[in-house]
């Protein structure tokens, strides 16, 4: 002892900044004899702390309690000075009890550094051990300087402790026994309740169990052995105590919906308890989002935090209700509420971190796990004297049975009358429909009958004008092309609203540059207008389409948009970007469409209110959304009335293609 005396005395200059901490009794605390330094951006090399501890950036940690900086992003260095009790250096051990920690380095003085972490498998850490633990030398005469560097994914908690070799033994035997009884309790539970289940085909069991299950093993995690099992398999690392604890969530709450019937007893509080459901689902996926698993520990805290409140609730007005088995339920929450609130406020740095704070979780889950059970078992107890209650009124039921038989027949009367009604009803429905194909056909008659009308006579006037050597006339061969082209029209309207569903299924995709095609299909002499087409800034940009079928919408665009234009109103044609898709637009100087007609146009056989009509069945832009539809783009319309519309089809466009 006069020795290290001498040595500290020699040393005060160099050490009036950092107390130097000397092993007592086997174990010593280290937390509240460091000193601290944050790397918000954790960029630091050892260089620069130590640059950084020479001008006394670091700061004491006084508080009480292990080392907690709560749910931060930073890395943390943590500087501590050990000095030994002989003469000659001897093996010693610094703990770091927390299982969550990612990244840990120590640095030793002679430059060595040792790197270990949550994720890395048991056979590669320094020491053996469900924590992180490195072995270090010291000597009383040689007091050394040590620097740790900390980071986490989750709560960044760092409680550090000094062992001498065979104290740690003692301790960590001691500690896997106690360990190893949690797990045999907990698995001894399992087991029952699932030959439980086995037997009595109970879904109650099976909640509990499921609850058991993912309990113990987010405990596992917790404890530190993820390294020495699930390590070995190449367990996503993202997926840890937040999705088990998640998934448990889901089975507790479950569990107590059907254990209360909350369904029927409280149907409020029912949705409440889904939407709890629902919350942990959500967390419970949070890796699959690749969403950080700090995001996750708070979204967990916060939910366990809401989610212990509102099941002590509910358990509370069931009880006053008269479930007498929730009394049980009720201590088993309320267990559980005060650990989970406990490890909460612990991952915010809102309690101190010690043995209590560190261990409750697994004390109170394992207390609520057995409170579980006793309610299971209550309530066998309490179905056993249901059944004796109900053989004491079955000659009760006997004499009420045929008095149910009679509601029964009456019952079925009166099913038997709702189902004619129905059949009626369904009856009548069909009769409407066909009225509506005979008056559909009807229209195709009337609509058919006027060109053929037109064609008769005009074939007829032809054929005495040829008779007579007269040469037929451009105004009557005029007269008999536009009627043929009607006749023609109203064929295709008709027939092309079921052959191009069949054309749907069997797409024929090929890739065309946008700006000829455009050019060669404007200027076909398909095109039954007399309105100048006019193209404006046309994109030559790859689409991969149906040409047929987009030719098809395109010219019904067209047409539509020569029925109601003006004689000599140009009709326009350009290109639209979007981010992901290109569009083509056709724009008239019509009357307009109302926006409350403008979702109704695209539908079988409608034609806009208030518009002039016009010739046809109601079938062009119906045929056009379709095609859209099949090629995943969309077919959108800008009007109002007495500005003209702008009809725009929007094809899809590579991702390669689109927009940034």
């Amino acid at each position: 002892m006069k020795r290290i005396l001498m040595v500290l005395i020699a040393l005060l200059p160099t050490l009036a900044t950092a107390a130097v901490i000397a092993p007592d009794d086997g174990r010593t605390r280290l937390d509240s004899q460091v000193a601290v330094l944050e790397d918000p951006t954790g960029g630091k090399t050892i260089g620069e702390v130590r640059a950084a501890d020479a001008a006394g950036a670091f700061v004491s940690n006084d508080g009480i309690g292990g080392l907690n900086f709560g749910l931060s992003a930073s890395v943390y260095w943590l500087r501590f000075t050990l000095v030994g009790n002989t003469p000659e250096p001897a093996p010693y051990l610094i703990e770091v009890g927390f299982y969550g920690l990612t990244d840990l380095r120590l640095f030793y003085p002679d430059g060595t550094v040792v790197e270990t972490g949550q994720y890395q498998p048991a056979a590669n850490r320094p020491w053996p051990h469900r924590h992180p633990v490195f072995p270090i030398q010291l000597a009383s005469d040689a007091p050394q300087t040590y620097y740790l560097r900390v980071a986490s994914v989750g709560s960044l908690t760092t409680p550090l402790t000094l062992w001498e070799p065979a104290t740690f033994s003692y301790a960590t035997q001691t500690d896997y026994l106690w360990t190893a009884a949690y797990y045999g309790v907990a698995g001894a539970l399992l087991l029952f309740n699932f030959f439980l289940f086995l037997s009595l085909r109970d879904r109650n069991y099976l909640l509990y169990c499921g609850f058991l299950l993912f309990a113990a093993s987010g405990m596992w995690f917790m404890n530190g052995f993820g390294a020495y099992s699930l390590a070995l398999v190449d367990w996503p690392r993202s997926i840890g105590t937040n999705t088990l604890f998640s998934i448990a969530g889901v089975f507790a709450v479950e569990f107590l919906r059907q254990f209360l019937d909350t369904r029927r007893s409280v149907p409020r509080a029912d949705w409440l308890l889904r939407g709890l459901m629902v919350a942990f689902t959500v967390v419970a996926a949070f890796p699959l989002l690749d969403l950080p698993v700090r995001i996750g520990v708070i979204s967990l805290s916060a939910l366990a935090v809401l989610a212990g409140p509102s099941m002590l609730a509910v358990t509370v007005i069931c009880w006053l209700a008269g479930y007498r088995s929730a009394r049980f339920l009720l201590a088993a929450w309320a267990v559980l509420l005060l650990a989970v609130g406990i490890q909460a406020a612990r991952n915010f740095a809102l309690v101190p971190t010690n043995a209590v704070t560190l261990n409750l979780m697994q004390i109170g889950s394992l207390l609520d796990m057995l409170l579980l059970s006793f309610a299971l078992a209550d309530r066998i107890q309490a179905e056993r004297r249901a059944r004796e209650h109900a053989q004491d009124i079955a000659l009760e039921a006997e004499a009420e049975l045929v008095q149910g038989l009679r509601d029964s027949e009456r019952q079925l009367e009166r099913k038997v009358q709702d189902r004619t009604e129905a059949l009626e009803s369904a009856l009548n429905r069909e009769r409407e429909t066909l009225n509506q194909y005979i008056e559909f056909g009807a229209l195709i008659a009337h609509e058919f009958r006027n060109p053929l009308a037109i064609i008769s006579n005009q074939t007829e006037l032809a054929r005495l004008e040829q008779q007579r050597d007269h040469v037929l006339s451009d105004e009557r061969l005029q007269a008999i092309d536009r009627a043929a082209e009607r006749l023609r029209g109203l064929f295709d309207e008709w027939l092309k609203s079921d052959r191009l569903h069949d054309r749907l299924d069997a797409m024929e995709r090929q890739t065309i540059n946008l700006d000829d095609w455009l050019a060669r299909v404007l200027h076909s002499s398909d095109l039954r207008v007399t309105h100048s087409i006019v193209i404006e800034s046309i994109d030559a940009v790859p689409v991969v389409v149906d040409e047929a079928l987009l030719t098809t919408a395109l010219h019904n665009l067209i047409d539509n948009a020569a029925k109601y234009s003006p004689a000599g109103a140009p009709i326009r044609v350009r290109t639209r970007r979007a981010l992901d898709c290109i569009g083509i637009a056709v724009s008239d100087e019509g009357a307009g469409i109302d926006e409350a007609e403008q979702a109704a146009i695209f539908r079988k056989h409608h034609q806009a209110a208030g518009r002039p009509r016009k010739q046809g069945l109601g079938l062009g832009l119906y045929l056009v959304a379709e095609v859209m539809r099949a090629h995943g783009g969309s077919v959108t319309v800008d009007s109002s009335p007495g500005r003209g519309s702008v009809f725009t089809l929007w094809i899809p466009l590579p991702p390669s293609q689109s927009l940034p």
